[in-house]
């Protein structure tokens, strides 16, 4: 197994009303929304919805790229979305997955749906042999950084030291 393609929906034990399976191509366009909400939630302007929902459906169509997991409610409507991109690491034997984007809908949060897309995760990785699962937290200047923080370090994640980037024009 590649990806999460075949990794089976869940309903993680204690909930009710959601269940986490990895997303279909018919999803990328809830995905986008959902990646777009996150964005500006960051404080960011999110690429057009076009060319987010063309690269959810790359990551979907083909799990080389990565995992795509969402929770779904009752009615089928997205509540959230996980994406996360596989790597290579000198330092780290084997494949690793980078959460890229973790996102509930907030009338939903507290309701343990980013916990449940988190452990959804976990499970890929063991299932398909991955050493490592990593997060790149938000900016200091999040308004809910320390809120993020600690739900990653409550579900199992250690601090790893603050990361760097550099647009290429």
């Amino acid at each position: 197994m590649t990806g999460a393609a075949t990794h089976r929906p869940a309903t993680p034990p204690g909930t009710s009303g959601w269940q986490i399976r990895p997303a279909g191509p018919e999803d990328a366009a809830a995905v986008a929304t959902g990646v777009a909400a996150l964005l500006c939630e960051l404080g960011a302007t999110p690429p057009s919805h076009a060319s987010i929902e063309a690269e959810a459906r790359a990551h979907i169509e083909d799990p080389s790229l990565g995992i795509v997991l969402i929770a779904v409610g009752d009615g089928e409507e997205l509540v959230g979305v996980l994406t996360a991109s596989w790597a290579r690491a000198i330092q780290v034997p084997g494949r690793m997955l980078t959460i890229e984007v973790l996102w509930t809908r907030r009338e939903w949060r507290g309701r343990t749906v980013g916990a449940g897309l988190v452990e959804a995760l976990a499970q890929v990785a063991v299932d398909v042999g991955a050493a490592r699962v990593e997060v790149g937290l938000p900016r200091e200047s999040f308004e809910a950084i320390r809120a993020t923080e600690r739900f990653y370090l409550d579900n199992g994640f250690e601090r790893l030291g603050p990361r760097m980037r550099k647009a290429i024009p």
